[in-house]
């Protein structure tokens, strides 16, 4: 049975490692499809009491946003007419973590709406089920139950932090859309 396990778990990483190159790709390409579909883990939606005056353009979003310090800057790109894709930026240098997820926020001038979702980066879920696959497959005992739960501690604390960034992107777009 073990070796069953481990063969599973060898497919699962090789897996997370195929996901994980296929959404380098359609992120670095800011696929739309990718940006707009997803299982998503955070959604805010606000409205804007004066009403969305105009659309800004990513550039302004970009501008408008605080400075990021040594964590990687967001990117902000149009996909739409009313909709933006953001992320923060590959391969940065400083400060720097796996980000859980990549965002959608769209602004409805009909409405006075602005809607923002955070979708789940695919490979941080094939990952997360190798390393909590650890206890099934490592004779260590105890140890290998301390691995899934400092995973899940890290996504958690990740999660949050981009939740705090995705809000400074929305407060920067909520901003320019009032002026």
């Amino acid at each position: 049975m073990k070796e069953y396990l481990w063969q599973l778990t060898s497919y699962i990483f090789i897996s997370g490692i195929v996901i994980l190159l296929i959404e380098l790709v359609l992120s670095i390409r800011w696929s739309r499809f990718y940006f707009i579909f997803g299982i998503p883990i955070y959604q805010h939606d606000e409205m804007v009491q004066s009403g969305i005056e105009r659309v800004p353009t990513a550039e302004e979003i970009e501008a408008a946003l605080p400075e990021s310090g040594r964590r990687a800057p967001m990117l902000v790109r149009r996909i739409d007419e009313y909709s933006f894709a953001f992320r923060e930026k590959l391969f940065h240098f400083g400060i720097s973590y796996s980000p859980v997820m990549h965002g959608y926020i769209t602004c409805n001038p009909a409405t006075g709406q602005i809607v923002s979702r955070g979708y789940v980066n695919w490979y941080i879920l094939v990952f997360s089920c190798y390393f909590l696959s650890f206890p099934l497959v490592l004779p260590i005992g105890q140890i290998a139950i301390v691995i899934p739960i400092c995973l899940m501690v890290m996504i958690t604390y990740i999660f949050l932090m981009q939740k705090k960034r995705f809000r400074q992107v929305e407060d920067a777009v909520r901003t320019l859309c009032a002026r």
